[in-house]
């Protein structure tokens, strides 16, 4: 019997360290691949963004006006400080429309207050099924030139992506911005997406970076200089961002293979997104969300939901769209701070992940629906869904033939393999995120006669370039942020396997003023 059991363990220690060790040179391998992509178009568009003569959509004709959506809910701590800095955006025509979604804290009373709310009767179009709408306000408050209006819409509670289909409901602009009511807006960002848009009339959503604004100064709703968060955490979050924005989805824009515009900043064509049905919510009742997506069925990642959806939308009806992303445009947000805020978010992510996937799995390796199809929704099932799995059976696994060695003497690791195995994992992880961190922070020079460095996010100190390549390295090490992580979207399946719908909203700190700068 020991003689059995002994033969079987080692013929599948011998299949699987050569499998595991592949799996993880093919995902390292994937990853550094869209770096490299992604380094060249970097470095052209932070040329473009000091080059470009963005006032030229101030005075073009044929600029079109843009409907600013700020779902809140509960957003007390940041919301005033969000909305006025998007009133003050610098775009020729816009409005915008804010969404309490049934909010218990003081979220609509200090709109009230900031921007005196006077209750009215607004053109509301309902062509896409929401709850109940309790009320509509506007603003009599002085606006900003090139404001339109602004509109607070308070409704009944019933998640982020139904108060973006409220919101999509009562803009009268050809395109909306989506936005989070704890986010930041770079003073140039919408000009720079738009401008894509209208150079590309193809273009049915665009996407923008996503920078973290713990650490930042904030001066009436602007960044004004940008830090290192303090927390360790927040650290660990800005080299995540880096290598799956700036490097992952401009990578992923370069092979027309985006799957996820964040919630966070993103623009899309109105009259596409409500013929494709919305933002997938129980309350629609779309003929296509119906066909694509079981009834009644919700998730708690709208944004990338509504892209795979768009995706499907445009090949199914064979139109010549197609989806974009910019990794100049900065939208600014706070991230979680403490473990437990942390592991509710990424909890959250992988159930919306899985949700997206198992929804529009019909895409998956058919020809019909191009890269998306045959490259993007399969390196996402392999990397992103599965890629937890993987990697935390090849540590155990690993782990379980070290103890039989040396509690039982049985030797069963093929050490060359072994050794290759923990480079793999750790030591070409450690050199993908410090390549994401060096296309992201790297001060570029343009020309011999450009005596000025330019980066795509302005750290003042070299000082702070060096800690973020430090924790570049630290991420990857054993029992590290990286492998908390894992354990959390691990835990966000096994949440998904016992029917977990809730959102599980961390709170948030607020943004810090120049007053707090300055105490240190």
């Amino acid at each position: 019997m020991q003689a059995t059991i002994l033969a079987w363990l080692t013929i599948i220690a011998i299949a699987a360290q050569p499998l595991f060790l592949a799996y993880f040179i093919l995902y390292n391998s994937y990853t550094l691949l869209l770096i490299g992509l992604s380094a060249r178009q970097v470095r052209r568009k932070v040329a473009g963004h000091f080059v470009e003569d963005l006032d030229l959509i101030d005075e073009s004709g044929s600029t079109k006006p843009l409907t600013m959506i700020i779902p809140a809910y509960n957003e007390e701590v940041t919301i005033v400080d969000s909305v006025t800095n998007l009133v003050h955006c610098d775009y020729p025509r816009f409005e915008v429309v804010v969404v309490n979604d049934g909010s218990s804290d003081e979220t609509l009373e200090r709109l009230k207050r900031a921007f005196k709310l006077r209750r009215t009767d607004l053109p509301y179009r309902e062509a896409i099924g929401t709850a109940r709408v309790r009320a509509l306000y506007e603003s009599t408050a002085q606006l900003p030139k090139g404001v339109l209006r602004l509109v607070v819409i308070d409704k009944e509670n019933a998640g982020k992506a139904d108060a973006l289909n409220v919101g999509v409901n009562a803009s009268t602009a050809p395109y909306f911005v989506c936005l989070d009511a704890d986010s930041i807006l770079d003073q140039r960002a919408l000009k720079e997406m738009m401008r894509v848009i209208q150079e590309d009339p193809r273009v049915v959503a665009v996407g923008g970076q996503v920078a973290i604004a713990n650490g930042c100064t904030v001066r009436n709703g602007r960044v004004v200089s940008v830090g290192l968060p303090r927390h360790p955490l927040a650290r660990f979050q800005m080299v995540e961002y880096l290598r799956s924005f700036t490097t992952g989805r401009t990578g992923l824009d370069r092979l027309d293979s985006i799957l996820i515009l964040s919630g966070v900043f993103a623009v899309f064509e109105k009259e596409t997104v409500i013929r494709a049905g919305g933002y997938l919510t129980p309350f629609v009742r779309h003929r296509i969300v119906r066909e694509y997506i079981p009834a009644d069925a919700g998730t708690v990642c709208e944004d990338m939901e509504i892209v795979v959806r768009l995706h499907r939308y445009i090949r199914d009806k064979e139109l010549d769209r197609r989806i974009a992303f910019l990794p100049h445009p900065v939208a600014w947000t706070e991230v979680p701070e403490s473990l437990e805020s942390l592991r509710k978010q990424r909890g959250r992510w992988y159930r919306g992940l899985r949700e997206s996937l198992f929804y529009h799995r019909a895409m998956l390796l058919r020809r019909k629906f191009g890269r998306i199809g045959l490259f993007a929704l399969p390196a996402f099932w392999l990397f992103e869904y599965y890629g937890p799995m993987i990697e935390m059976a090849g540590y155990f696994f690993f782990t379980f033939l070290l103890m039989l060695q040396w509690v039982f003497d049985i030797h069963l690791i093929n050490w060359p393999y072994a050794i290759a195995f923990f480079l793999a994992a750790f030591g070409y992880g450690m050199l993908v995120n410090l390549f994401a961190v060096l296309v992201g922070a790297w001060r570029f020079r343009f020309g011999l006669a450009d005596r000025l460095q330019r980066g795509l996010l302005p750290f003042g100190r070299r000082r702070d370039v060096l800690v973020l390549l430090g924790y570049a390295i630290l991420e990857n090490i054993p029992f590290s942020f990286r492998h908390i992580t894992l354990y959390w979207r691990l835990r966000g399946l096994v949440d998904a396997w016992r029917g977990k719908t809730t959102w599980e909203k961390f709170a948030r700190v607020g943004f810090r003023t120049e007053t707090e700068a300055a105490r240190g």
